[in-house]
């Protein structure tokens, strides 16, 4: 944090250790936090286009405070106490969904039906090769030939490669969304003002920017194709196991809810320091 003019030392010169009184304030800029900082008495007190920020003190120092001491309490989450700041809870309610998806995913929890689980996912469809612009899923027929996916596995495997592909490029475009709906800002530059550590919209400046197609998010999608091999491909289909082997190498490849220990914590082996 720093001060908006050299006034606000007090004429001082400043040394390692020294503190120096500041207070945020709305002076009417669009400004960062950061750049929005006065001394109380030495600019705040003789201007009066200077409002102490009272929304950046409740968001970002009563609002975590009091969501700590009420963790506890039931019934009580961060958007409700939010509201009872006069705060936007829109942001908190959907970090909340957030969480809650992401800690159900890396705890493994199971009672979260198929539907459920892949809303998201695109579904596995090919093109059929009869030229009609049908398309057909991995369990199913055409309806112009009666073509199957089973019919050419070869075929099926070049597609499921290139949708692969896809979604790979997808993630590693980097855009980012921003999370507000009235604002929907899509970028692929990095801001440098965070926020509870994330991005803040360069254009809202109040809304977090969040990837559009996160690590997670790709790894459910392959997740996804996974389990609709898995149901078609079974011990009467010996020919089309090159499938379940093909996806099975590139979920395991993405190591995403793995933690190779071995690997981690490698350089701190003594048999594997160097001399």
């Amino acid at each position: 944090m720093r001060l908006n003019t050299s006034a606000g030392s007090g004429g001082r010169r400043l040394r390692s250790g020294d503190a120096v009184v500041y207070v945020v304030c709305d002076d009417g800029s669009s400004l960062p936090a950061t750049q929005r900082a006065y001394h109380p008495n030495l600019e705040v007190a003789k201007r009066s286009d200077l409002v102490v920020d009272a929304r950046y003190y409740l968001e970002h120092q009563v609002h975590p405070v009091v969501s700590r001491l009420c963790d506890p309490i039931e019934g009580t989450d961060t958007a409700r106490i939010a509201e009872c700041l006069g705060l936007d809870a829109s942001h908190f309610r959907q970090a909340m969904r957030r969480d809650e998806d992401d800690d159900a995913t890396l705890l493994g929890v199971t009672e979260e039906s198929e539907m459920e689980k892949f809303r998201d996912c695109e579904e596995i469809q090919f093109l059929c090769k009869c030229g009609s612009e049908n398309k057909v899923g991995i369990d199913q027929n055409c309806p112009g030939c009666n073509w199957s996916a089973v019919d050419d596995v070869a075929y099926v495997r070049n597609q499921l490669t290139q949708a692969v592909r896809s979604h790979v490029h997808h993630y590693y475009e980097g855009w980012q969304v921003c999370e507000d709906p009235a604002c929907a800002l899509r970028t692929r530059r990095a801001p440098l003002v965070l926020s509870r550590g994330h991005p803040v919209c360069p254009a809202c400046r109040h809304g977090i920017l969040r990837p559009e197609f996160s690590e997670r998010a790709v790894y459910r999608q392959l997740g996804y194709y996974q389990h609709c091999i898995e149901k078609v491909v079974g011990p009467n289909y010996e020919e089309l196991k090159p499938w379940k082997s093909y996806i099975n190498s590139i979920v395991a490849d993405s190591a995403y809810s793995e933690v190779n220990l071995e690997k981690l914590f490698a350089g701190l082996l003594p048999g594997n320091f160097s001399h």
